[in-house]
Order: structure tokens, then C-alpha cells, then sequence
């Protein structure tokens, strides 16, 4: 994505936030803020487990292949 579209993402992100921010009272403000805060803490908190998902899966195919490619066979030589 260019830096134009990026922008023009953000700025509509910051109309939709005003237009939800719109359709309730003034007093309801900090609820909103709450809200939107615990909403940036899931997502957050889901990005990471999975993240955490992918490092584990890319760590066993790693040590799997590794454990095929390194299983050698003794030879004794008398």
C-alpha cells in the first residue's frame, strides 16, 4: 500500500470513530473511551497468541526436519 491509501485509511477510521461517537450522548464519552481501549487490548492480546501459534508451529517443523536430515547411522569399524 502506498502512503496515500494509508492515510486515507486512517482519516477514515478517525470519521467512523466520530460518527459512532455521534449516535450517543456527550455523558457516554468515557464509556466510549473504555470501550475502545479494552477493544485495543484484545486485539492486541489475539495478535500476540497467535503469533505465538505461528512461532511454535514454524519451531516444530524446524525440529522435525532437522531430526530427519540428522539421523545418521553408525558404522562400527573393528
Amino acid at each position: 500500500m502506498t502512503k496515500e491509501m494509508l492515510h486515507r485509511m486512517k482519516t477514515a477510521g478517525e470519521y467512523q470513530r466520530k460518527a459512532i461517537r455521534a449516535l450517543f450522548p456527550e455523558e457516554m464519552g468515557g464509556h466510549l473511551d473504555m470501550i475502545e481501549r479494552e477493544m485495543k487490548m484484545m486485539v492486541m492480546e489475539a495478535v500476540a497468541e497467535l503469533l505465538k501459534g505461528c512461532n511454535k508451529e514454524d519451531a516444530n517443523k524446524d525440529g522435525q526436519s532437522h531430526e530427519q536430515t540428522s539421523k545418521a547411522k553408525k558404522i562400527n569399524i573393528d
